[in-house]
């Protein structure tokens, strides 16, 4: 039975793969759940980013939307150009090809903006339903640039579903 339950366990943490982006959940001490995409593929949070956009979702802090998406304060994103992020403070721009366009400080660190906090709030879930309205965006801070194609990021981020029942 034990071997029948890690197996189902692993093939629910095994990724998903949809077009440019791609889902992980972790079951490594509490549910984290990463959606994203890069150029190469790969799925580890652990390695060096490259151009990417990655959005964290965990279980721990708070419920979930009915659809999976980013409650109060259980999520964040990351955006990396050429394996850098924004700098506390950068100034952020993410046009949409929905005509959408989000411009903020970012908070620093590896995380660009997250929903932790009364000010990072609206800028996150925003831009969390524009990756699943749009087609592509592009995103620009400290002089550096990247259009991301959002082929197949409404199947990555719907894929936490299965861990919402």
């Amino acid at each position: 039975m034990k071997a029948v339950l890690a197996a189902a366990l692993i093939a629910l943490a095994s990724p998903v793969i949809a077009d440019d982006w791609y889902f992980e959940a972790s079951l490594e001490g509490g549910a984290e759940f990463w959606t994203f995409t890069n150029e190469k593929g790969e799925v580890s949070p652990r390695r060096e980013r490259g151009d990417e956009i990655w959005i964290t979702r965990s279980d721990e802090v708070n419920s979930f939307g009915p659809d999976g998406s980013c409650d109060f304060n259980n999520c964040s994103v990351s955006v990396a150009i050429g394996g850098q992020a924004p700098v506390a403070g950068e100034q952020v721009r993410a046009t949409f090809s929905n005509g959408e366009t989000l411009e903020f400080a970012a908070r620093g660190g590896e995380v660009m903006v997250d929903n932790y906090t009364t000010a990072g709030m609206g800028a996150t879930n925003r831009f969390v339903q524009n990756i699943r309205a749009a087609e592509r965006v592009e995103i620009g801070f400290g002089g550096r640039t990247h259009q991301f194609s959002l082929a197949g990021s409404t199947k990555a981020l719907d894929a936490i579903r299965p861990y919402l029942r």
